[in-house]
């Protein structure tokens, strides 16, 4: 299936790819301005609304790109021990 050197290569991956999602998840939690850019636009309702409401909803915007940023880093958790499963594996030859 895979060979040692692509096992490899999706194992550096996978863990580079934990590493940015978990430090952009924190980034994202921490309401960073530099990521204000990345967050989804708002409705037209909202962008009528007051501002009290509309910072609220930044907020819960902010929050659900950090959740969602933490989801993917599990993901690549858990492709990366599947990976290191693998290369156990391919070792054991």
């Amino acid at each position: 299936m895979f060979g040692p050197m692509c096992t490899g290569i999706f194992l550096f991956l996978a863990l580079w790819g934990t590493v940015f999602m978990a430090i952009l998840g924190g980034l994202f939690y921490n309401q960073s301005v530099g990521l204000f850019e990345d967050l989804p636009k708002e409705s037209k309702a909202m962008e009528k609304s007051l501002w009290a409401d509309r910072t609220t909803n930044f907020n819960k915007l902010y929050q659900q790109n950090a959740y969602n940023c933490w989801i993917a880093c599990g993901v690549y958790i858990g492709i990366a021990v599947l990976l290191s499963l693998r290369a156990c594996c391919l070792v054991k030859r």
